[in-house]
C-alpha cells in the first residue's frame, strides 16, 4: 500500500483533539475490511502498536455487530493493548461502501476509536463525542463537502 492509500488520522485527546495533519478525505477503500486495514495500519503507525494486533481488534468487534450506525456513518472501535490515549481516525471514503449499516445505506462517513484496555477513566470518550456530532444532519453534509483538512479540524472542533 502507498502511503498514498494510507489513511491520516485523527488523534483526539484532551488537549489535542484533532490534529490536522490526520485528515483524510478521500480514502479509496472498496470494502469494509479495507476501510479497516488501513486504518489499523495508520493507527498502529502513529500510536506504535502492531498493525495485525489493532486490525484483529477491530474485526472482532465488527463481528459482534456493524458498527455502521446510519446515515453513511460508521463508528467501528475497539480496545487495544498497548494504547496509552485513545486514538480516532477519520476517513471520508472516495466511494460509500457496504457496512451493513442499521439502515442498511452504505457508508462514507468513518470514525475509528481505538482505547487503551487498561486506564482512561475520566478521559474524554472520542466515541461517544463522534456518535454525538456525527447525528447531526448538518455536520454530516459538511464533512462529506469540505474540501480542506483545515475544515473537518473545525468541524470536529466546534461542530455546527
Amino acid at each position: 500500500m502507498s502511503s498514498e492509500a494510507i489513511p491520516s488520522v485523527v488523534i483526539m485527546t484532551s488537549t489535542n483533539p484533532i490534529r490536522l495533519d490526520a485528515v483524510l478525505l478521500a480514502l479509496p477503500a472498496r470494502t469494509k475490511i479495507e476501510v479497516l486495514r488501513a486504518s489499523a495500519a495508520r493507527a498502529a503507525e502513529i500510536s506504535g502498536s502492531d498493525p495485525l494486533t489493532v486490525f484483529r481488534a477491530l474485526a472482532d468487534r465488527e463481528k459482534l455487530g456493524s458498527t455502521g450506525v446510519g446515515s453513511g456513518v460508521a463508528l467501528p472501535h475497539a480496545a487495544v493493548d498497548g494504547l496509552v490515549e485513545p486514538v480516532a481516525l477519520f476517513a471520508r471514503l472516495e466511494k460509500p461502501v457496504d457496512w451493513e449499516a442499521i439502515d442498511e445505506q452504505p457508508v462514507d462517513l468513518v470514525v475509528v476509536v481505538l482505547s487503551p484496555t487498561t486506564g482512561g477513566e475520566g478521559a474524554p470518550n472520542p466515541l461517544a463525542r463522534s456518535a454525538r456530532l456525527l447525528r447531526s444532519a448538518e455536520v454530516r453534509r459538511r464533512l462529506v463537502t469540505c474540501r480542506a483538512a483545515e475544515q473537518v479540524l473545525e468541524i470536529f472542533a466546534g461542530g455546527v
